[in-house]
């Protein structure tokens, strides 16, 4: 019985029209209609920012682009399937970093609880962002191998590796030529 009575006490007490909640709406400054909602005024602000419009400014050709080469001498098992041959072999790595530059137009909108009734405000604003992509050759394209069963890829001269991060670089340069900026854009 004291679980009915309890909620029969909650159900009449949210039904009362002095708590608000009695399902009409009331008016608020006189110009705005609450329905079910409150209002805080704590002064914090909410930024938000929306991308208009992004494009790549410029890119380098993949001619241009310098790798950097690592070596390291390992001790490997097996090369290229003869069991007999185990040795310390030369492995070699490659990496190019790209450097470009990227157009946005964005918009800022700002809005703040403080002031009742106020609209946001909002703000475009054009910036340029350095960005950098990275490729790694990848050992797995390797023109040489350790072991039988769990073989290892490694590339055995340093062409080899430049090569391949190459090949890397010149896919993604062809894959982003369709986000290039059509026109300078204006500063």
């Amino acid at each position: 019985m004291k679980p009915f009575l309890t909620a029969a006490i909650v159900l009449s007490v949210l039904l009362t029209p002095q708590t608000g909640f009695s399902g009409e709406s009331s008016t608020l400054n006189k110009n705005i209609t609450v329905i079910s909602g409150h209002a805080t005024a704590d002064g914090r602000s909410e930024v938000r920012e929306q991308i208009l419009d992004e494009c790549i400014v410029a890119l380098p050709k993949a001619e241009d682009c310098e790798a950097v080469v690592s070596s390291e001498s390992k001790y490997l098992k097996e090369i290229n399937g003869s069991a007999e041959r185990n040795e310390f072999a030369k492995v070699y790595s490659a990496v190019i970093d790209i450097n470009y530059m990227l157009y946005q137009k964005v918009l800022f909108i700002v809005t703040t609880n403080s002031v009742p009734a106020t609209e946001p405000n909002m703000k475009v604003m054009e910036k340029n962002i350095r960005q950098t992509k990275r490729f790694e050759s990848n050992g797995a394209n390797g023109d040489s191998f350790a072991g039988r069963s769990r073989r290892e890829y490694y590339f055995s001269s340093s062409e080899a590796a430049v090569s391949d991060a190459r090949k890397q670089v010149q896919i993604w340069l062809k894959q982003q030529s369709a986000v290039i900026c059509k026109q300078s854009p204006a500063k």
